[in-house]
């Protein structure tokens, strides 16, 4: 059975192709201008809590959580 599945999806599919599925998830998806914000905003962050604390794997555990959530909380600012 599951030989045949395979089979008939080659046969609907080519190589390369993109099946679009139900809905449209890059319409949820951020602009790259807002990836790159905030993949550098998230990278000067690190950075500075790094000078404070001497070295970045001496940054203390919640801080870094405290981070990502600002982080998580900003993305979800800029997808709106």
């Amino acid at each position: 059975m599951m030989k045949q599945l395979f089979e008939n999806w080659r046969k609907l599919t080519t190589e390369g192709e993109v099946i679009q599925f139900p809905g449209n998830p890059t319409e949820d998806m951020p602009s790259d201008g807002t990836v790159q914000f905030v993949i550098n905003l998230e990278d000067e962050l690190s950075t500075r809590l790094a000078k404070l604390h001497g070295n970045i794997s001496e940054i203390p555990i919640e801080k870094l959580e405290r981070l990502d959530t600002i982080i998580d909380a900003i993305e979800d600012i800029l997808s709106q």
